[in-house]
């Protein structure tokens, strides 16, 4: 198999499209069902919608309920798809892993975080391959927002997210649970 992974130029919404056009790409080749992503304010949701529209695609979405308009929602779940607001959950995250994560860029933490999420609310089956979406966040970088990251993911619960199972090396490996990575900033 030989993969290929995109690297963007900058970090930030401008990348928004290709990434949505890369993820949905990927889904269709490999055959997933589902692509979780975070859109704080419906920006990523609203292109999604757009450019993602396919009966064979699920979306869900992990907004915040204070910024994520209604009406948006409202259209998301009428077509089938999920939104989910952190605070409706109570999650098990890994911490330590988010500053390891970091190092690959925000939207590698986002990504992986979206997908326990969704994992842990029931969205998702645990060992689904999904593609998950993430994005440099708008805090200290003013050109952050949507998504520049898209990897493909086995959903996990963030109880389980550091099991890997040791020799035998088979083992090993079905407990990796980022299989790709299909584009990110550089």
């Amino acid at each position: 198999m030989i993969g290929q992974t995109r690297y963007f130029e900058e970090p930030g919404k401008i990348n928004t499209e290709e990434t949505l056009k890369i993820a949905k790409e990927r889904a269709k080749e490999l055959g997933i069902k589902t692509i979780v992503f975070s859109s704080s304010g419906g920006y990523t949701a609203k292109l999604a919608l757009e450019k993602l529209e396919d009966k064979e695609i699920r979306l869900i979405v992990v907004g915040f309920p204070d910024r994520f308009p209604d009406k948006l929602k409202e259209e998301l779940e009428s077509k089938g798809h999920a939104v989910l607001f952190p605070s409706d959950y109570e999650f098990n995250h890994p911490g330590e892993a988010w500053e390891l994560l970091r190092r690959f860029g925000e939207g590698m933490k986002v990504a992986v975080q979206v997908v326990l999420m969704a994992t842990e609310a029931g969205l998702v089956d645990e060992g689904e391959e999904v593609i998950a979406m993430g994005g440099t966040g708008t805090r200290e970088y003013p050109q952050g927002g949507g998504c520049d990251l898209a990897i493909v993911m086995e959903a996990v619960k963030g109880k389980n997210f550091f099991k890997v199972d040791l020799p035998p090396f088979e083992k090993k490996m079905k407990g990796r649970k980022i299989k790709e990575i299909l584009c990110r900033p550089r």
